[in-house]
Order: C-alpha cells, then structure tokens, then sequence
C-alpha cells in the first residue's frame, strides 16, 4: 500500500481532480482499511490479560511472548501496581490497566482475554470478557459454584465465543495416551484406581487479600471465600484427570480430612476421597498440603481386570507403562511437542511448561478457526463438581451423589 501510495504521487494528484491533502487523507484510510481486511491467519491475535501474578508471569506470559509469534499482548490488568509493573517490562507495547472493566471498554478491538486471577475472580471476569465478545481462556478452578459456571458456560454460548478452562493435564500426550490404551481395552475394563498428591504449602507470595471480617491480610489460597477450598486449588487437575482417562461420571462421593497440621487456616490441609463411578470403578485419592519434597508424591495407577496402567517420568520425557497381572511390562515411551523460542529480543533461560504450551495453542485454534475447545466449559464445570462434592462430604461427613447439585 505504501509504495503505490508513492506512484500515484509521482504521477501526479491533478489528473485525479484532488488536492494533496485530500488524496493522502483517502489512501491512509484505504490503507487502514485494507490492514482491517487482512485475512485473519495474517495477523496477530490480540491478547488482554487480566492477573499479572506469579502463574501469569511465571508461566503464561512467557509462553505467549516468547513461544507463540502469532500472538501480540495488547493489554495487561492486575491490581497490584508492581506486578503491573513486572508485567508490562516483560510485554513491550502492552498498555497497563488497574481495573479489567476499564480494559474491556477501551481494548475493544481485543480478540481474547486470559483470565489469571484468585478462584473468586473468575466467573466475574470471565463473563464480562465473554459479554464483551471476547474468547476467554480461564485458568481453574472456572468458579466456586457450580451456578457460576453455568452462568460463564451461557455466556460462551450467547456471544458463540471460545470458553477454554486452564485443567492442563488434558492437554498431556502421556495422559491422552494411557486414555487412548484404556479405550483400545488394553488393561480390561477399569476397576480400581489408586492416585494422590503429596505437595508442600502454597507459595508465600501469593496476593495478600484482607479478609472484611477480620481485617487481616492472609494469603488468599488459605481462606475458603477467595480460593474455595484446597481441592479446588489444586487436587482439581488429579481429580479431573481421573475423572477423563476412566470416563465415566461419579455417582458418589465421599472424604475425610481437615487441619491437621497447617492450622493457621481456614482451607484444608490433607484429605482422603473415596469416589465410585457408573461404570463401576472406584477411586482412592490421598491429599496433603505439609509435605514437601516428597518422592513419587503425584501417582496416578490405573487398574483393570487384566493390568495396570500407569506414567512415569517427567512432562518432557514420559512413558506409559502397563503392567499385566500376569507377564512382562511394555514402556511405550511419548514423545513430547519441544516448543520453539520465537522472541529474538528476548532473554529467557526457562522451560515452558509443556502442558500449558499445548493448552494455549489448544485454544490459539478455537480463536482462529472456531475448532471446539478441548478443555471446555463442561470439562471445567465437572472438575469442580468433583472437588467442591469432596470438600462438602470433609465438612458434613455426608456421602455426595453427582445429581446433588443444588448444595454445590
């Protein structure tokens, strides 16, 4: 556009019957027009974040601005004013926001929102986005209820945007191999699954939220309003995991646990869950939040009728194992996707999460070509029914049947 601007230039402006200023106010508006016209696998997708906190400056942002050249972050929101901060040195050209309404109204021409906030932001944020018309990628837990859920869920539908939920582990290739093995009948049908996560406390430098009640600034993951409960926070991607390579519903629900060593707390620090399934299966589930370091502390063993199936290894170098009651094992090792660093100008010595990697160009492609999203609104929606039927059961001592949805 640019070089036939300056043609018709040097041939002269009279002959079009226009003056100067006329004739170059006209091209900058073909120009620009032309740039709007611009097929959509030619430009850049325009990102807005909301959350500039450590898992969006940790892992997300890295990702979209050093491994993901089709994506141009736009804007950035966050409360805190050096995370803020943080964040805009690290997206050159991103404008800086305090309050993600403000964003939404002056970023009109965004195409996506990525929503990394605490778990009672979410529905809020995530809605107003969608209403917005904006595709939204939401890390988990989506809401603390599942009435919030549904409410971002008809969002989605309403304004036929892309709603994707951060449950990651949906995006692994070990994980959707051993569900591909059990599909194919390779261990019978599943039986028995035993699974935990033996994880230490929460990071100390979570967002200090100061709790109306007391007026204390606790950190937000300790406090049932603001993180929901501790399965929510993070025995969620175990548990939906589970709930995909077994594929079938729960039908009851039940767990023990409390405070047993962290009690300087409201949310939980261990629990046991019990859960059975339609098809029969039943899982045992352990949970504690005071045990750092521990070896094997993330175990996920499949049983059938005939073997085991389990992974081992790291996220970038895994195998499926399948252990027959009766015979050698197999070790089906599984490649996994190396993203490739893009940003020229920038200096990161890190190594993407590989799961969330995949998540991202996941939804990169529900935004771009409309493709469903995976980890979906209903993907999302179970993975909290699951955690907040366990969190009710620990509180209650009640057993949870899945329809008992109206007291979650």
């Amino acid at each position: 556009m640019r070089h036939l601007i300056r043609d018709i230039l040097r041939c002269g402006m009279p002959q079009l019957g226009l003056d100067r200023r006329t004739f170059v106010m006209g091209a900058l508006s073909t120009a620009a027009a032309a740039r709007a016209a611009q097929p959509e696998s030619q430009r850049k997708v325009r990102y807005g974040i909301v959350g500039a906190g450590n898992r969006s400056r940790g892992v997300h942002l890295p990702i979209l601005r050093g491994y993901m050249p089709e994506v141009e972050i736009t804007a950035i929101c966050d409360i805190t004013p050096e995370n803020l901060q943080h964040a805009i040195e690290f997206c050159p050209g991103a404008k800086g926001y305090s309050d993600y309404r403000r964003m939404l109204a002056e970023q009109q021409n965004l195409d996506a929102v990525l929503v990394v906030v605490p778990n009672f932001l979410y529905a809020e944020i995530a809605v107003a986005a969608l209403a917005a018309g904006k595709h939204v990628y939401v890390e988990k837990p989506m809401a603390l209820s599942l009435a919030d859920a549904d409410r971002m869920m008809q969002a989605a539908k309403q304004k036929d945007r892309a709603l994707q939920v951060g449950q990651q582990f949906r995006y692994s290739e070990a994980h959707a191999r051993m569900r591909e093995l059990i599909d194919q009948g390779a261990i019978g049908d599943v039986s028995y699954v035993f699974a935990s996560l033996f994880r230490g406390d929460w990071n100390p430098r979570s967002w200090k939220y100061t709790d109306p009640a007391t007026g204390k600034s606790t950190n937000w993951r300790m406090l049932t309003n603001t993180a929901g409960s501790s399965l929510l926070e993070d025995g969620i991607h175990e548990l939906d995991v589970i709930h995909w390579v077994v594929n079938s519903d729960p039908v009851r629900i039940q767990a023990q646990g409390g405070n047993k060593v962290l009690r300087d707390r409201e949310t939980i620090d261990n629990a046991g869950l019990l859960v059975e399934f339609a098809n029969g299966a039943r899982l045992v589930f352990g949970y504690t939040v005071f045990t750092p370091r521990l070896p094997s502390a993330r175990v996920l063993r499949v049983m059938g009728l005939k073997a085991e199936i389990t992974v081992e290894g790291t996220r970038t170098q895994a195998e499926v194992v399948i252990r027959p009651f009766e015979g050698a094992e197999t070790r089906i090792p599984v490649a996994s996707e190396r993203p490739v660093l893009t940003a020229t100008s920038w200096d990161w010595r890190g190594s993407p999460d590989p799961h969330t990697y995949r998540a991202h160009r996941a939804f990169l492609r529900s935004v771009q070509s409309g493709a469903p999203v995976f980890a979906d609104g209903k993907v999302g929606r179970d993975a909290i029914h699951i955690s907040l039927a366990a969190e009710r059961s620990l509180r209650t001592g009640q057993t949870f049947r899945w329809e008992d949805e109206a007291e979650l």
